[in-house]
């Protein structure tokens, strides 16, 4: 009879003779097993490269696309596929499962017949307004659903606006070579038009993106606000963009310098040529940028523009921004520019007729010349 003990004994040689062999694992083991961690891949959060159901390759406008391509490859900006079918599966323009083609919303958007048969909203609103808001009596101009790709969408939006602001010309400093000057500058009203449509969420079907001209600025209006964990603050920082391929068709087209750096160009341009910075609000359900252009007394004379200095520039910003100004709000603005130097650059200024003095000598304020 076998007494417990040897019960004991004989389960232990039992599990020892399993561990030993080969394929076989035992029923216990003398240490834990270490837990491992898994993680999923990364999954990116834009959607311009998803197919979207019941969609055909007979969306997508094929004489665009070859132009497209051969345009991009004489900018340089555009290494791969030739073909255009193969393009458009290159770039995620379409999709191919079990042997169908699917159109995907940035193939839709850049090179479709007729993209807003699908996505009606994806279209901008102009508006352009005499005063500083958008008031109905104020109104020169409404133009509601400019649609067509996004190309055909930029292009009438730079046209409207090239045409409906000022330009003129100066002299170079040093130099008697006649140069051209822009309410604002070009490639700056290029790049936020092309961040709007680049960057805006698809996904709002029912808003139009919006381009609002006032007299002394324009706003660009995204729909959907900025994307999650980029505000206002870290906008130069943050490196997101909702619609990557439509981004990049849109360096190819020439439409933005390069990826990330449309902000950047922006600030960059607007201080060269001594402007004031863009400006930027997020509501949450739209994401606006706005820029300043040069004050309209600028361009009030048909001869060639005045030529000002740095400050005088900097003097004229201020004064538009602050509406009237006491000489000694200049002082405070330019501490290292001498008396008799800032009164000369004020004096110059009203020669111009730039901006005009009110008031007596010992209450004596400065603001743009009224038109």
């Amino acid at each position: 009879m076998i007494n417990q003990e040897s019960e004991e004994r004989l389960s232990a040689s039992k599990l020892d003779q399993d561990a030993l062999i080969p394929g076989t694992a035992p029923m216990y083991s003398p240490d834990p097993v270490p837990q491992i961690t898994f993680v999923d891949a990364p999954q990116p959060l834009s959607t311009d490269d998803l197919p979207i159901r019941r969609t055909s390759l007979d969306l997508i406008d094929v004489d665009k696309v070859t132009a497209h391509i051969a345009a991009a490859i004489a900018r340089g900006r555009y290494t791969g596929p030739p073909d255009p079918i193969a393009y458009l599966i290159h770039k995620k323009c379409i999709v191919v499962a079990q042997d169908t083609y699917y159109a995907t919303r940035a193939g839709i958007l850049c090179f479709g017949r007729q993209p807003q048969a699908l996505m009606p909203r994806a279209v901008v609103d102009l508006g352009h307004y005499r005063g500083l808001g958008q008031l109905s009596f104020d109104v020169v101009h409404l133009e509601k659903d400019i649609n067509g790709t996004l190309f055909e969408q930029m292009a009438r939006v730079e046209s409207y606006l090239t045409t409906n602001t000022h330009h003129g010309m100066t002299v170079a400093p040093g130099s008697f070579q006649r140069v051209e000057i822009h309410e604002y500058p070009p490639i700056v009203v290029r790049e936020l038009c092309a961040n709007m449509l680049a960057h805006r969420d698809y996904e709002h079907a029912n808003s139009a993106s919006r381009v609002m001209l006032f007299r002394d600025r324009i706003e660009w209006a995204t729909p959907g606000g900025l994307p999650p964990n980029v505000t206002v603050e870290n906008l130069l920082d943050a490196q997101y963009s909702r619609n990557p391929v439509i981004l990049s068709i849109f360096f190819e087209a020439g439409y933005v310098e390069a990826f990330g750096q449309g902000l950047d160009t922006v600030f960059a341009v607007l201080k060269t040529e001594d402007m004031e910075p863009p400006y930027f609000r997020n509501t949450g359900e739209s994401f606006v940028a706005g820029v300043y252009g040069r004050p309209l007394q600028i361009f009030a004379s048909d001869s060639t523009l005045p030529v000002l200095n740095e400050y005088q520039r900097k003097i004229l910003g201020f004064i538009r921004q602050k509406g009237e100004v006491a000489p000694g709000d200049l002082k405070d603005l330019l501490p290292a520019r001498a008396p008799r130097s800032l009164g000369r650059d004020t004096k110059g200024l009203v020669d111009a007729d730039l901006i005009e003095a009110t008031g007596g000598s010992k209450a004596i304020r400065y603001r743009l010349r009224r038109q």
